[in-house]
């Protein structure tokens, strides 16, 4: 084997190697939610939520005795993890996310 071809291989799975952490560093914040173990997709405010969360078993039906203001026409309150995320039904687009009190 030629030596220079033996660096360059060493020098690139080195450099692959130190992306790794980085990738694994971000760090979640408020205005998000993390949806399940299963694909660990992010929900943000814009983004779609998986139709499970349109349907109107999964709609918060005290939204007013939880504190939250009246969903917008064509959307409901779900409650994901630790969050309530205002849905649009038709779409599953997220309207707003709010943390959840306790």
């Amino acid at each position: 084997m030629r030596n220079p071809t033996l660096i360059a291989s060493l020098v690139l799975i080195t450099g692959l190697a130190a992306f790794g952490p980085v990738a694994q560093a971000v760090e979640a914040t408020g205005d998000a939610v993390e949806h399940s173990p299963n694909n660990g997709r992010r929900l943000v405010e814009a983004d779609r939520t998986p139709a499970e969360y349109q349907r109107s078993d999964k709609a918060i039906k005290n939204w007013k005795e939880k504190g939250l203001e009246a969903p917008e026409e064509g959307a409901q309150w779900v409650q994901i993890h630790d969050k309530y995320v205002m849905v649009v039904i038709a779409s599953g687009r997220i309207l707003k996310i709010t943390p959840t009190t306790r």
